[in-house]
């Protein structure tokens, strides 16, 4: 019986979350040549939403803004995501000038009056899509920062931005924090990149409501505490295929692992004479960006299995064709190890090396 009560208080809990996520899109003349990509774009993360309010059991509210030289009349407002039609690519006209801080600052004034805004149980989350710069906005341009900072002390509202690479640190001044913004090229690669990108987010910040959180720092940082360990142990243990130092000192890889090779002929039969780039997998300490190219291990620190290969980056929710901003996160149970493809990587004091046999 008590166990029933606690799992239908959980399921109330749960049930309980509201999110209401907008979306800032920059309709402006430039995204012409990428006009179909951005309509895909969208109805994928439409998609996206849809499926992570239903697993997530978060009641979520979607509402679309455009914007050029003006901003438009909301495509829709507070809308029950499952209501929410898929963008036809008919309905996103292009033309004009960019009026991002306008655009920004109209979509938190009217989800600031949308029902059960003030609930502490409600989240906002607003997307920001631009591939420009702001050379148009005429009401928010000194106000904008005062607002955003506003809304971010309340601990209820995530801003997260793509934009060009030039516009990235204009965004500082806002104080928007940098998981939270990220670069992409407007064109056809670009506009895939930044669909993988906005899926990884949205995963993330319903992962962050589930387990408590009300707002996300890092949209575009995949943390590595999330681990899903019971998809992970039913990869296939690859332990066998590594050999394992501990780092005694800081030096580089090539270095740290020419010194092991010739203190033992019996490792130079087995492994090779000399380090070979692509074989070294050092520990990740810290925040950085992996590429795609890179293999990635998960180390289970208790069993010492080691799991690897596309299935771990699936695990780690790392999306597949882009760089992507890591870290490593407070789970106790696993290690986390990068691909290096450097002979200068410095290892870290302490650290494991994992190396390919």
């Amino acid at each position: 019986m008590e166990v029933g009560y606690a799992s239908c208080m959980a399921e109330k809990k749960s049930a309980a979350l509201v999110n209401h996520i907008a979306f800032v899109v920059d309709r402006s003349g430039s995204m012409r040549s990428i006009k179909a990509q951005v309509v895909k774009v969208f109805n994928n993360q439409l998609n996206t939403v849809q499926r992570n309010a239903v697993s997530a059991g978060q009641k979520t509210f979607l509402s679309t803004f455009m914007f050029h030289s003006t901003v438009d009349k909301p495509r829709h407002f507070a809308t029950a995501v499952e209501d929410v039609p898929k963008l036809a690519l008919n309905d996103f006209k292009l033309g004009g000038s960019t009026a991002l801080l306008d655009a920004v600052g109209t979509a938190i004034t009217r989800l600031q009056k949308a029902k059960s805004a003030t609930s502490k149980n409600t989240s906002f989350l607003v997307i920001v899509i631009t591939d420009g710069h702001e050379n148009a906005s005429r009401y928010y341009t000194k106000k904008l920062k005062g607002l955003i900072q506003t809304v971010q002390k309340s601990g209820r509202w995530s801003l997260a931005f793509l934009v060009p690479p030039s516009s990235r640190g204009s965004l500082t001044r806002f104080g928007i924090p940098k998981g939270n913004v990220t670069v992409w090229d407007a064109n056809a690669k670009g506009t895939k990149v930044m669909d993988e990108k906005l899926s990884a987010g949205l995963s993330t910040f319903y992962k962050a409501r589930a387990s408590g959180k009300k707002s996300v720092t890092a949209f575009f940082t995949t943390d590595m505490s999330k681990v899903d360990v019971k998809t992970l142990s039913a990869l296939k243990d690859v332990s066998k295929g590594f050999t394992r130092w501990t780092v005694d000192k800081e030096r580089s890889i090539r270095d740290f692992v020419n010194t092991k090779l010739q203190a033992s002929p019996a490792l130079r039969k087995k492994l090779g004479d000399a380090y070979e780039t692509g074989r070294g997998f050092y520990e990740l300490t810290k925040p950085e960006t992996v590429q795609p190219k890179k293999n990635i291990a998960i180390l289970d620190k208790k069993t010492k299995a080691i799991f690897g290969g596309d299935e771990a980056r699936k695990v780690l929710g790392l999306p597949a064709g882009s760089n992507v901003k890591v870290k490593p996160g407070n789970h106790l149970n696993y290690s986390i190890f990068v691909e290096s493809t450097s002979n200068n990587r410095k290892l870290v004091r302490g650290t494991t090396l994992l190396y390919l046999q």
